[in-house]
C-alpha cells in the first residue's frame, strides 16, 4: 500500500493540500486519500466511524425490491448480516474517479446540495469512455439565467463570438463552426462550479482547479469534430506542463450541461466517437460506411450539407456511435484521464451537427492539478528559461490577484470574499490565502454580514497582491 500511494519524486504531481497530508511517520513517504464508492473523501476518524454505522447491510432480494444503491434494505438481511462500507485508496497525487462496474449502475450522491435539495445521482452511460448521467445537478432556471446572462454579455473576453481551440490564443477551426462564450464569475456560474467538485470528490472548491464555464450555441448546421478535452503538449512548447502522467496538470474530467430541448433526429448530440450505443450487441453494431450509406438513403440532410463534407460525416458517427441527446437542464460527467494520469483516448467526442433548431450548451473543466498561471502550477522550466532570455512574456489579458487576511483587524474575522455581489469564498481568520483568475476592472468585495468593509479594482498588473 505504502509504495502504491507514494509514487516516486517523477510521477507525483504536487497538489494544494499536499502539505496538510503530511507523510506517513519514519517511512517519510506520501500517503493516499481515501473516498467511499459515491467520491466523499474521509478527513477524518469521527466522519468514518460515522460512515460506517450509516453503511447499507447487503442481502437477498429480488430485484424489484431492491433499492437504487443496489442494496437490500435492513428488512431483507439475513442473520448475522454486517453493514459494508466500500473505501476507496487514491494515490495523494491523483484523484478520485468512480469505478462503475456495468452500465446503468447508480451512484448516489447525498453530500452534494442543489437548489430545491433534490436528490442527486449519478447512472452509468459507458464504461469505455467512462460517461455518466448526473440527475439533478442544475435545474432549468438555473439553465436559463446562464444563458441570459451569455447573451448579454459584452466583454470582448468573454462575450458569444466564433468557438475557437488551441491551448493558447484565439485560434478559429474551420471544423468548430460553433460560438462560445465564457462566464467565469456569474452567480449560477459560481454555482454551478462548486457543486461540480462537490461530484468530483473534492473535499474543498480550489479556482485554480476549473476553467471557466464555456457556454456554447449550436445554430443549425453547426458542430464540432471529435477532439479531447486533454490538452496536447507532446513536443512541450507550452510554459505550463500538461504532462499528467509524470508531474504536470491537464483537463481531469468535463460535465456538459445541456439547456435545449431537440427532438430525436434534430442532431446536436454529443457523439462519443470510440464509443458504442449502451448495451447494444456486437453484431448490431453499425459501421461508418453503412451509416453514411442510410442517411444519403434518408435525405434528412441532403439539403444542408455537402456531400462528403466533415458535416455529413459526423451526422453519420452520430447515428451510430455512442451519443447523448441534449434535453434541457441534463447534465452529463465524464473523463479525460485515466487513473494513472494517461489521457483517455476514449474519450474522443464532438458536437453533431444541428438539424433542425438551435442548442445551447456548457460545459466545465476540472483540472487535475493548479492549472496555468497559478500558484503551483507545474511548469516545463527549460521553455520558461528560453522565453524570458529572449523577452517573452505570456499575456491573455488575465491576471492573477491573491488575497490575504493578515487576522490583524478584528472587524475581518468572520469577513467573505465576493466578486461584485457573488459570494466568492469565506475569508476569515480561519481561513486560507485566496488565489483567484481574474481581469483588469474586476471588483473584488471584502463583505462581513451586510457591510462592505473592503474595495479592491484589478489594474493591469499581471499579479496582483492584496491584504486586509
Amino acid at each position: 500500500m505504502i509504495k502504491y500511494c507514494d509514487m516516486g519524486v517523477d510521477r507525483t504531481t504536487i497538489q494544494l493540500d499536499f502539505e496538510k497530508n503530511g507523510r506517513v511517520p519514519e517511512i517519510g513517504s506520501r500517503p493516499c486519500h481515501f473516498h467511499t464508492r459515491e467520491g466523499l473523501r474521509v478527513t477524518s476518524l469521527k466522519q468514518l466511524v460515522q460512515l460506517a454505522r450509516d453503511a447499507p447491510i447487503p442481502g437477498q432480494c429480488t430485484e424489484e425490491e431492491r433499492n437504487v444503491d443496489g442494496t437490500c434494505g435492513t428488512d431483507k438481511v439475513s442473520e448475522g448480516g454486517r453493514r459494508e462500507l466500500h473505501l476507496y485508496a487514491v494515490q495523494m497525487s491523483r484523484n478520485f474517479i468512480f469505478a462503475p462496474k456495468y452500465v446503468g449502475e447508480i451512484f448516489e450522491l447525498p453530500h452534494v446540495k442543489v437548489p430545491q435539495n433534490l436528490p442527486v445521482w449519478l447512472e452509468v452511460i459507458s464504461l469505455k469512455p467512462r460517461v455518466f448521467d448526473v440527475f439533478n445537478f442544475f435545474d432549468r432556471e438555473e439553465s436559463a439565467a446562464i444563458v441570459e446572462k451569455a447573451i448579454k454579455e459584452t466583454s470582448e473576453t468573454h462575450r458569444i463570438k466564433r468557438s475557437s481551440t488551441g491551448a493558447s490564443g484565439y485560434n478559429v477551426n474551420s471544423q468548430r463552426t460553433s460560438e462560445n462564450g465564457f462566464d467565469t464569475h456569474g452567480k449560477q456560474a459560481q454555482a454551478v462550479k462548486r457543486r461540480c467538485m462537490d461530484v468530483l470528490g473534492f473535499d474543498m472548491y480550489e479556482e485554480s482547479l476549473t476553467d471557466g464555464l464555456q457556454v456554447l450555441r449550436y445554430n443549425k448546421t453547426t458542430a464540432y469534430i471529435p477532439h479531447l478535452d486533454w490538452i496536447d503538449d507532446y513536443q512541450k512548447q507550452q510554459e505550463h506542463d500538461f504532462d499528467t502522467e509524470h508531474l504536470g496538470s491537464n483537463r481531469f474530467a468535463t460535465i456538459l450541461l445541456y439547456m435545449s430541448d431537440l427532438e430525436e433526429g434534430a442532431g446536436g448530440e454529443t457523439v462519443f466517437s470510440h464509443g458504442w450505443p449502451p448495451k447494444q450487441l456486437e453484431e448490431d453494431r453499425v459501421q461508418f460506411q453503412d451509416a453514411l450509406e442510410a442517411l444519403r438513403n434518408s435525405g434528412d440532410v441532403s439539403t444542408m450539407l455537402k456531400k462528403n463534407s466533415w458535416e455529413e460525416k459526423m451526422v453519420a458517427r452520430c447515428r451510430s456511435r455512442l451519443n447523448i441527446r441534449p434535453h434541457s437542464s441534463r447534465a452529463v460527467l465524464f473523463y479525460s484521464q485515466n487513473p494513472d494520469g494517461t489521457p483517455d483516448n476514449n474519450s474522443m467526442h464532438g458536437g453533431c451537427p444541428v438539424i433542425h433548431g438551435e442548442k445551447w450548451a456548457a460545459n466545465l473543466w476540472v483540472w487535475n492539478a493548479p492549472r496555468g498561471g497559478f500558484p503551483g502550477s507545474p511548469k516545463n522550466q527549460e521553455v520558461v528559461d528560453r522565453n524570458r532570455a529572449a523577452g517573452k512574456s505570456p499575456d491573455d489579458g488575465q491576471k492573477k490577484a491573491t488575497f490575504t487576511n493578515t487576522k490583524t483587524d478584528e472587524r475581518m474575522r468572520n469577513a467573505e470574499l465576493f466578486f461584485q455581489d457573488t459570494f466568492w469564498s469565506k475569508f476569515g481568520f480561519q481561513d486560507t490565502v485566496l488565489n483567484v483568475n481574474t481581469y483588469e476592472g474586476h471588483q473584488w468585495n471584502v463583505m462581513a454580514g451586510d457591510k462592505t468593509l473592503k474595495t479592491f479594482v484589478i489594474d493591469k498588473k499581471p499579479n496582483q497582491m492584496y491584504s486586509i
